[in-house]
């Protein structure tokens, strides 16, 4: 159907504006992809590969678990901030 109507358009001349005119559909449906895969691996909580842990998120994401107490979380954190100055 999209070959009939390039093909068929009269404001081309009669010839159609050629096969090059599927190269902006093309690149839209790209990037189109792109984005959907993007936001159903954000909604996953998945998070993009640029992002790094820093020492303290690691931490906070271990007291939130459960793996260290109160005590080794402040004591690891006054560490972490005495090293950052």
């Amino acid at each position: 159907m999209l070959s009939t109507l390039i093909h068929h358009n009269d404001g081309w001349g009669g010839d159609g504006p050629g096969p090059w005119a599927l190269i902006p559909l093309t690149f839209f449906l790209l990037w189109l992809s792109v984005i959907v895969f993007a936001v159903i691996r954000f909604r996953r909580g998945g998070r993009p590969p640029w992002a790094r842990d820093t020492g303290r998120s690691v931490l906070d994401e271990r007291f939130a678990r459960g793996d260290i107490t109160a005590d080794e979380y402040r004591e690891r954190r006054d560490v972490l901030t005495e090293e950052g100055r």
